[in-house]
């Protein structure tokens, strides 16, 4: 059961890179408006992420040290804002 569930996922991701290799030109039009849109949510996700990682830097470092303490004084700090 396993190994055909396999099968068809495989299948169905072969087929679909077939029909996607063999699609037509859209002749699409991008304006300056949905560039400036794309690189805005681009920037955003960029300086979100580096903001979580600054939240959370204390246990980040601490899960690879495998430290586990639970009282972060870093974190404390940062909470106030």
């Amino acid at each position: 059961m396993q190994q055909e569930i396999g099968m068809k996922s495989k299948s169905t991701l072969l087929l679909l890179v077939f029909v996607l290799s063999f699609t037509n030109s859209a002749f699409a039009y991008l304006d300056p408006g949905s560039g400036s849109y794309i690189l805005q949510m681009l920037i955003a996700g960029i300086l979100g992420s580096l903001y979580a990682i600054k939240l959370y830097w204390a246990k980040i470092v601490n899960f690879f040290k495998g430290n586990s303490s639970t009282e972060d004084d870093s974190l404390e700090d940062s909470d106030d804002e």
